[in-house]
This record gives C-alpha cells, sequence and structure tokens, in this order.
C-alpha cells in the first residue's frame, strides 16, 4: 500500500510512550487526591464526633429538668383538683 492510498493515521512508538508517560502522571496525581480527601474525611468525622459528644453533655440534664417540671406540674393540679 502506498501513501496515496492510505487512509489511517500512523502513531509511533514515541507518541505512545509519551501518552502512557502522561497517564502515568494522571494516576498518580489522582492518587495523591485521594489520599487528601481521605484526610479531610478523618478530620470531619472526628469533628462531628467532638460535636456529638459535646451536646450529650447537655441531653441527660434537660431531661431531668423537663422531667421534673412535668412531676411539678402534675403535682400542682392534683392539689388544685383537690382544693
Amino acid at each position: 500500500m502506498d501513501d496515496q492510498d492510505e487512509l489511517g493515521v500512523r502513531i509511533g512508538a514515541r507518541e505512545i510512550y509519551n501518552e502512557v508517560v502522561g497517564l502515568r502522571g494522571d494516576v498518580q496525581r489522582l492518587g495523591q487526591q485521594g489520599e487528601t480527601v481521605d484526610e479531610t474525611l478523618e478530620d470531619h468525622e472526628t469533628r462531628i464526633r467532638g460535636l456529638e459528644s459535646e451536646r450529650a453533655k447537655y441531653v441527660i440534664p434537660v431531661a431531668l429538668i423537663t422531667a421534673v417540671a412535668t412531676v411539678v406540674a402534675a403535682g400542682l393540679a392534683v392539689a388544685k383538683l383537690s382544693a
């Protein structure tokens, strides 16, 4: 086949090599980005757990105060009815 009959494109070994090297760099960058995302997720997880434990400190006292207030209100209602 001569050059006039050829409709395709020729890709040499140098072009293939350059593309493989470029892909290798892309994969390395993606790996580094994945590590950064993992570190960010761990940081967020730590912060969320800290906020949850901070909030949990106040849940029991508030529930206790609410329960006591309910008992007092019920006692006052019973005393009012019996008077």
